[in-house]
């Protein structure tokens, strides 16, 4: 599989150092970007390595926060219905877009609400450069101190009723203390990818939430927490999907059509994975 993927990036890479137009994207950026010292470029391996970075290091966090939100907007129906309200309101059926991704300000304020509740990385190791004191007590240079997103998203000096799951609270109009909300870190050591996760899982959300519900099976019960080392469910979340429009049939699939709606198809064969 990452032989597949080398060969793809290395494939665009080469078609862009190979172009004569320029895109205002992040690949361009690699290509063009220049050593302050020695004027040369970055190699074709090290763009390579800053393109796997991005896209690639974050794919277990991004994809634990997602297994968090369909398992709250299950436990959550009035949070699930104030999503699809906004999802038929903004979207009306349309694939969403970096036109409409700004609109959709519930569908981020759950995300994040998300993360504030569970956030994937529930601590975040940092090297002291110098002696210090932190909280009356003496640390010295070189050690490691572990800052606990998990505690910080939870503690009721930042939050009101912390313990209590609400999107409102990351409503635009309300003002989130400084460094209480931490689920990509703080500072100059910023995850690299924070954007670029938030995008993903604004589309993903918005794609997969207009279009259909995901209900947590019955014998799925008592799902807890566990570090592994993700913050992630204690079991498989296994769920059910279902339509939200009538159904037509015991199989069916999310067809994009040309126009960027929606249709729903059905499979007549079921047996194949594919439809007709």
């Amino acid at each position: 599989c990452i032989e597949k993927v080398d060969r793809f990036v290395y494939r665009l890479i080469a078609e862009r150092r190979n172009s004569t137009l320029y895109s205002d994207d992040l690949l361009s950026m690699l290509i063009e970007i220049r050593d302050e010292e020695t004027g040369e470029g970055m190699t074709d391996q090290q763009i390579r390595d800053e393109v796997f970075t991005v896209f690639l290091a974050g794919h277990e966090t991004t994809a634990t926060v997602m297994a968090w939100v369909w398992y709250v907007l299950d436990q959550h129906p009035e949070i699930e219905r104030k999503l699809h309200a906004e999802l038929d309101r903004v979207l009306a059926g349309r694939l969403p877009s970096m036109v409409t991704l700004p609109k959709l300000t519930y569908t981020k304020m759950l995300i994040e609400e998300t993360m504030r509740y569970y956030p994937p990385s529930w601590m975040i190791p940092r090297s002291v450069e110098a002696d210090d004191v932190i909280g009356g007590l003496p640390v010295k240079k070189g050690t490691t101190v572990l800052i606990s997103p998990y505690v910080v998203h939870r503690h009721p000096d930042f939050w009101e009723n912390p313990e209590t799951f609400d999107p409102e609270r990351f409503h635009p109009d309300k003002v989130v203390p400084r460094s209480a909300f931490i689920p990509f870190g703080s500072g100059p050591r910023l995850c690299i990818g924070n954007s670029f996760a938030m995008m993903e899982m604004q589309l993903i959300l918005a794609m997969t939430a207009q279009a259909f519900r995901l209900r947590l099976l019955p014998s799925i019960t008592n799902v807890k927490t566990t570090t592994m080392p993700t913050l992630r469910p204690n079991k498989p979340l296994h769920m059910m999907l279902e339509t939200r429009t009538k159904p037509v049939s015991s199989a069916t699939w999310l067809i994009a059509t040309e126009t960027g709606e929606y249709a729903v198809v059905p499979s007549e064969d079921s047996t194949t994975g594919e439809p007709n």
